[in-house]
């Protein structure tokens, strides 16, 4: 087989089931301890005259005990319904923003290096924030770059 096997080579879960947000919406903490890279898949759905803000957050634990905001890479796609994302962009300012205010159905892949968190912060949690609650979000974390790669990995999200 050539390619990348997600279920064997990688480890998938899910950060956010499908849902209408409502302001802030903390997602799932995953750790990254036995993996060197973590692609966060994020969707929004209507336009409905509110922006998704997105933060990345680096912790000791899954509850963000010494939680410090961390910066991250993303690939948009800016244009309702297609599957072409944007060129990088380091987010220097520590946030990601999805204009849903006029556009439905947007993409986002954001990236994190485990050679990006602090030493002995292994957790990384997301926020999204802004939302309005008719705001369909959804995120999938694909982990690479695995200690023990294997099909029945262990989980990585509280």
């Amino acid at each position: 087989m050539k390619g990348f096997n997600i279920a064997e080579e990688a480890h998938v879960a899910v950060g956010l089931y499908p849902i209408s947000a409502n302001g802030l919406t903390t997602l799932d903490a995953v750790n990254m301890e036995g993996y060197s890279h973590l692609s966060a898949i994020i969707t929004t759905g209507a336009a409905n005259g509110a922006d998704v803000v997105v933060t990345a957050y680096n912790a000791s634990d899954a509850s963000a005990t010494s939680a410090a905001v961390i910066p991250f890479s993303y690939y948009q796609e800016t244009t309702a319904s297609t599957d072409v994302l944007g060129v990088r962009v380091l987010n220097s300012t520590t946030a990601l923003t999805f204009d849903n205010s006029a556009t439905a159905n947007l993409m986002a892949v954001v990236e994190i290096d485990a050679s990006e968190l602090t030493d002995g912060l292994n957790w990384v949690n997301l926020t999204l924030s802004g939302a309005a609650t008719t705001t369909p979000v959804s995120v999938v974390y694909v982990l690479s770059g695995a200690r023990y790669a294997g099909p029945e990995s262990p989980s990585v999200i509280a």
